[in-house]
């Protein structure tokens, strides 16, 4: 799974140089071309009554004003990104909305990861506008890193994995090795959860007796999983710690990414979208929105 070419959302905020930055780190680690990719309104001449001209190529002239102060900081922030890292740095100017323009730039580029950042919208104005961050979540057929301003300038040293051994698990897992700096460490972390056979305390010791059992077995069975799961990389220079958790893995990921204060968190995605993600939620989305780190989404 080489990365070749990285896609990077850009704003020209703080928030975006993070990820365009990220991007060039992890570009220049594995050779990979990162694209600075910003959404803008390019200006075309309007088809206006004669008396309304001027007012119209005044419009235009104050956005391609705006267009060329954009490609000029664009172009500043390529320089420095590329300076920083040592990565080639490329810039591309699309007319479309930031979420979609930053999937098809993907797309049609080949790309093989998309870095955006997030502004951590958080309570009714991020449930009302939504997420740039969370749409190409949701929209990309390839893996997405947020990168989260205030994480550490160097490579990812701790690293919460969250598995549930799904193929998709299985890609976080490998692209977590990918991007973990040597001696890091990445905790693996599976949840099982049984709210509905969980018995009452002291009323049927039997019950109770079986329901140990069963967690017992569960968890054994998640252990070896994992082992075998981390045993394919047994080669990368990083620790691997495997957890078993009784939790939601909405709670369980970002809880033990605060613990052990990881620099990324990293889970896989199922693509679920439609009346099902809205009822159901997802993993993924509620990774992105609460986890006090970047977060990778792996397909």
């Amino acid at each position: 799974m080489a990365l070749r070419k990285i896609v990077v959302g850009m704003d020209l905020t703080p928030g975006s140089e993070v990820a365009a930055r990220r991007a060039g780190e992890i570009a220049a680690r594995h050779g990979a071309e990162v694209v600075l990719v910003f959404a803008a309104n390019v200006p075309e001449q309007p088809e206006v009554p004669a008396s309304m001209a001027p007012t119209a190529a005044a419009l235009v002239k104050v956005l391609d004003d705006r267009l060329s102060a954009n490609r000029d900081e664009l172009g500043a922030m390529r320089e420095r990104v590329a300076a920083a890292t040592g990565a080639t740095v490329s810039q591309l100017i699309v007319d479309e909305f930031a979420d979609d323009a930053l999937v098809a730039a993907a797309t049609e580029g080949g790309a093989d990861l998309i870095v955006t950042g997030s502004r951590g919208r958080t309570g009714l104005r991020r449930w009302l506008l939504g997420s740039v961050a969370e749409h190409v979540v949701r929209q990309a057929d390839i893996s997405v890193l947020v990168a989260r301003a205030g994480d550490p300038d160097h490579g990812f040293a701790r690293i919460v994995v969250g598995t549930d051994f799904s193929p998709g698990a299985t890609i976080a897992l490998a692209r977590a090795v990918e991007l973990a700096e040597p001696g890091a460490v990445i905790d693996l972390v599976h949840c099982y959860h049984m709210p509905l056979l969980r018995p009452l305390p002291g009323v049927d010791p039997v019950l109770a007796e079986d329901f140990h059992n069963l967690s017992t077995e569960l968890v054994a069975d998640a252990h070896a999983r994992g082992e075998a799961a981390v045993a394919v990389h047994a080669g990368a220079p990083v620790t691997f710690r495997i957890h078993v958790v009784d939790e939601h893995p909405r709670e369980a990921v970002c809880d033990l990414a605060e613990k052990v204060g990881a620099d990324l968190v990293a889970v896989g995605s199922h693509g679920r979208r439609g009346l099902r993600r809205l009822i159901l939620g997802s993993v993924a989305e509620a990774t992105v929105r609460h986890a006090p780190c970047s977060v990778l989404v792996a397909r």
